[in-house]
């Protein structure tokens, strides 16, 4: 393991137009029962953040577990978010790689060292995300979930 708390890729996610569609080729692909869609919680529950301002910006998700990681289909619902401007400025698509981490704050400033910024962040329950600011060094949206 790298010294900077990043051991494994743990999901890779996709965002698209029809959440529903996209499940069900998906799970039709895998061989594999569809899995449930759930949609993002309000602001009171998420204080998601989106390029250092509030945002109402939602989404409904699906999530396929497979033996080695976690296929996440997202389809932005409204509201400022990664997640529409991602669909707006390029479509359909892979949006993210996520890593597990055990110290959040520890990864945020090495990313920072190198120029990377949080773009949006919130909670979800039993944790956070980070999305950050990585496409242009990296190739990749990076996000980093953390467990509490």
């Amino acid at each position: 393991m790298g010294s900077n708390g990043l051991k494994r890729i743990t999901q890779v996610a996709m965002v698209v137009r029809d959440i529903e569609k996209a499940r069900d080729v998906w799970a039709e692909l895998l061989g594999v029962e569809k899995s449930p869609i759930i949609e993002t919680e309000s602001w009171e529950k998420t204080h998601m953040m989106f390029k250092g301002a509030p945002s109402e910006g939602k989404a409904k998700l699906t999530f396929f577990k497979l033996e080695n990681i976690v296929l996440e289909l997202i389809q932005p619902v409204g509201g400022s978010s990664t997640w529409q401007d991602f669909l707006e400025k390029h479509g359909e698509g892979i949006h993210h790689i996520a890593f597990n981490v055990e110290n959040l704050e520890t990864v945020l400033e090495k990313f920072g060292k190198m120029g990377i910024e949080a773009e949006q962040k919130g909670d979800f329950e039993g944790g956070c995300y980070v999305y950050t600011s990585s496409k242009s060094k990296l190739g990749a949206i990076i996000e980093l979930l953390y467990s509490t």
